[in-house]
């Protein structure tokens, strides 16, 4: 039985862009989510998580900026020379394994999307730089890992004007937001974007942290990061259906329905949470309940996550090998970074004995690949075809 979870992920690449936006959801009073909290279940945590340490800067970052930022921001926008210095100075390799703090993701030069945006937004307010964060509508995208299914939510990073005063503002200068974002300019330039807070950013940081953990079997360690997500921002409701699945892990099903309504409360179309209480629900025999959830699922969502992917696996083992490429590609159209359809196109391709096509998909695999397992699998495997 699959899990459905809700993660952020945030880009990469600069560009300048007028902001839109829309209306913020309801506010949510703390004491509500209060009731979903059952502490007596879970082991008490090894320590406590301070909120701050987030985007905290310490010393080794300190000297990065003065002897790399601070000299360039004397003679260009102090945004230009921020993220110049960040692309020219710092490599980062990408990896999805853990989403990281802005210390740790300097000091380990590696991190996902989330990671090295929280770490160039503590970059920005050391140096006084307004930092605000948004929701990007439409470029949502699916993962997964044994029994858990992630819907990966799409957030950028807007950088204001400069506090002045440290004098390194030009007064009218760069009155155009800049936006730190992965997707290319033209893809992203007219879409709906909803602001958020930074508590929203933290509770998003603490729902990241309480999947990653919780895809390793550390119950308590990610009830209690789901806890402190839903503190810091209630209004984040995707981190009720995380604590559902927990509870579910738990077998606490009553508790875990309590969790995932809460969440359909606040966002009556939540695909992971309507896809979760309709498995909680036939679980539990009550098949009427369920199938009315399930309708309201295939009302938000025609297809099912990684429907064609899987479509193209079976046809892959029973030797179609053009069917299982047709689906691949649906896949794609669907999640165009997925190294796993491009992998599969590959193995399809030869099959068919089309050589040039193996290599194509497994360079295609390696480049969108995020872990340093998958990217060194896939590079083996693509040593190995150039070599015959």
């Amino acid at each position: 039985m699959k899990a459905f979870l809700r993660l952020a992920r945030i880009g990469a690449v600069l560009f300048a862009a007028s902001l839109a936006g829309c209306a913020a959801g309801p506010a949510v009073r703390t004491q509500d989510v209060r009731t979903l909290f059952h502490d007596s279940l879970f082991k008490p945590p090894a320590e406590h998580f301070d909120h701050r340490t987030i985007f905290a800067v310490d010393a080794p970052m300190r000297n990065f900026i003065a002897r790399e930022i601070v000299p360039l921001a004397q003679h260009k926008d102090p945004r230009q020379a921020l993220l110049d210095t960040l692309s020219s100075k710092l490599r980062i390799d990408y990896d999805t394994e853990m989403t990281r703090t802005a210390v740790q993701t300097f000091a380990a030069h590696e991190g996902n999307c989330l990671s090295l945006v929280i770490m160039t937004a503590a970059f920005a307010k050391h140096l006084d730089i307004r930092v605000n964060y948004q929701e990007v509508r439409g470029f949502d995208t699916w993962s997964r890992d044994a029994s858990l299914v992630f819907l990966n939510h799409h957030v950028n990073l807007v950088l204001g004007r400069r506090e002045p005063r440290l004098g390194l503002w030009s007064e009218g200068s760069a009155e155009t937001p800049m936006i730190v974002d992965f997707l290319p300019a033209r893809q992203v330039a007219n879409a709906v974007v909803r602001p958020i807070s930074e508590p929203t950013v933290v509770a998003m940081y603490l729902n990241n942290r309480a999947a990653e953990v919780l895809a390793r079997g550390d119950i308590d360690s990610a009830y209690w990061f789901a806890r402190a997500a839903l503190e810091s921002d209630p209004a984040f409701s995707d981190t009720a259906n995380t604590l559902g699945v927990i509870y579910r892990r738990l077998d606490q099903r009553a508790l875990a329905e309590q969790a995932m309504r809460y969440t359909l409360d606040h966002e009556p179309d939540n695909v992971p949470a309507l896809s979760n209480l309709t498995q909680l629900l036939y679980l539990e025999g009550r098949d009427t309940e369920a199938q009315a959830v399930a309708a309201k699922l295939a009302e938000v969502q025609r297809h099912p996550p990684f429907y064609f992917y899987d479509l193209g696996v079976a046809a892959l083992n029973d030797g179609k090998y053009e069917t299982a490429m047709r689906y691949f590609k649906k896949e794609l159209s669907r999640r165009p970074y997925d190294d796993q359809s491009h992998f599969g196109i590959a193995l399809a391709a030869l099959h068919l004995g089309d050589m040039p096509r193996a290599r194509k998909e497994l360079q295609e695999a390696m480049a969108n690949s995020t872990t340093h397992e998958q990217h060194a699998l896939y590079a083996a495997k693509l040593r190995h075809l150039k070599s015959l």
